[in-house]
């Protein structure tokens, strides 16, 4: 059959309108996304950035890639390539990072909420306790999410360090023999040596080296991991288990323009993954607590447990302090109070055996 010139436009203007709808169904369903990642920490000495890069990053590449018509390729930088330790917040707030983690130390004001277990030492060492725990009373009690509205941020997950320590360049038993001297801390852990009488000094993984070798302080509150993984023991032979506590304090946070754009089918399996992140970083936590202790040792740092008697003193000493945070909460219009009292019942019935009681009044 011949065909008139209008027919025959008509028939080629429908297979230019067909081919385009192909071709935007096919766009619309098999995207490609670039995720940037970043952390301000480098990624192998600390369980929340290492669990990043060998958990979270191929789990989520490898499902989505398998169980969806759509790939991520993910772009990491850590150790500050991308965002250092005081940025991550605002690079993730600005679209600068897609997925940003950041420890809340380095953000007592923005992220004063997220120092919760900081504000109540003594609780449990246990990763295994405090992270579910405190993941929890994020559930329970809803500002912990909320908080993250302003920053153009969606809260996705948040594993739990393994216990703190104290390394020292000096030997020392009793709480006493801390006094005036100075000791270097994260942030909202520094007073923990003030009812100790200890000079507090302001540091980060990054400078700790240098900083105990030069002697701008002969201590310093840190994980035996670090300790052992940035070899601080070289310049301070003397490490001692505090039983300070595990903490859930590094954020794992996604800009929200890049979620919004993100398919349903993508974003759960992040947040599938977000579970899978959380117990590796706990459970990394737990076998590091254990190996780097012995490491420190073959590194010729003397390595001592605090004590119970110690401990117990120094618990009793800070409880002013974990009430003077409670009463800050409230003051900010938190439920500091009740979240503080829900969080020491709940670490009890979870299997934790702290030294003291607190009494929140």
């Amino acid at each position: 059959m011949k065909l008139n010139s209008m027919t025959t436009k008509s028939v080629l203007t429908a297979g230019v309108l067909t081919a385009g709808l192909v071709m935007a169904q096919t766009s619309a369903s098999a995207d490609n996304f670039n995720i940037r990642i970043a952390a301000g920490h480098p990624s192998a000495p600390l369980a929340s950035v290492n669990q990043a890069n060998k958990t979270f990053v191929p789990n989520v590449t490898k499902r989505v890639a398998a169980e969806t018509d759509h790939t991520i390729r993910f772009i990491e930088g850590y150790g500050g390539t991308m965002s250092n330790l005081f940025e991550t917040l605002e690079s993730t707030q600005k679209g600068l990072v897609d997925i940003g983690l950041m420890c809340s130390c380095f953000e007592p004001t923005k992220l004063f909420v997220h120092n919760l277990n900081y504000f109540n030492p003594f609780i449990s060492g246990d990763p295994k306790i405090m992270g579910p725990t405190t993941r929890q009373i994020h559930k329970e009690f809803d500002y912990f999410s909320k908080i993250f509205d302003q920053y153009g941020q969606t809260y996705i997950a948040n594993g739990a360090f393994d216990d703190y320590g104290l390394g020292t360049k000096f030997p020392w038993t009793k709480m006493e023999e801390l006094k005036g001297v100075k000791i270097g801390a994260a942030g909202p852990n520094l007073p923990w040596l003030d009812y100790a009488g200890a000079s507090k000094v302001q540091t980060n993984l990054n400078e700790v080296y240098n900083a105990l070798q030069s002697g701008v302080y002969s201590g310093v509150v840190i994980f035996p991991a670090p300790y052992f993984g940035f070899k601080f023991g070289e310049v301070a032979k003397y490490y001692t288990t505090m039983g300070w506590g595990s903490v859930v304090a590094y954020p794992m946070t996604v800009n929200n323009k890049t979620w919004a754009k993100l398919p349903d089918s993508v974003k759960k399996i992040i947040m599938e993954e977000t579970h899978v992140y959380n117990e590796a970083v706990e459970d990394e936590g737990v076998r590091k607590f254990t190996s780097a202790l012995e490491n420190l040792k073959k590194q010729g740092v003397t390595v001592r447990d605090l004590g119970s008697a110690e401990r117990n003193k120094m618990a009793q000493a800070i409880e002013p302090w974990v009430n003077q945070k409670a009463a800050e909460y409230e003051k900010l219009g938190f439920p500091g109070k009740a979240t503080f009292k829900r969080l020491h019942a709940l670490a009890k019935e979870n299997g934790a055996k702290p030294v003291h009681d607190y009494v929140i009044k």
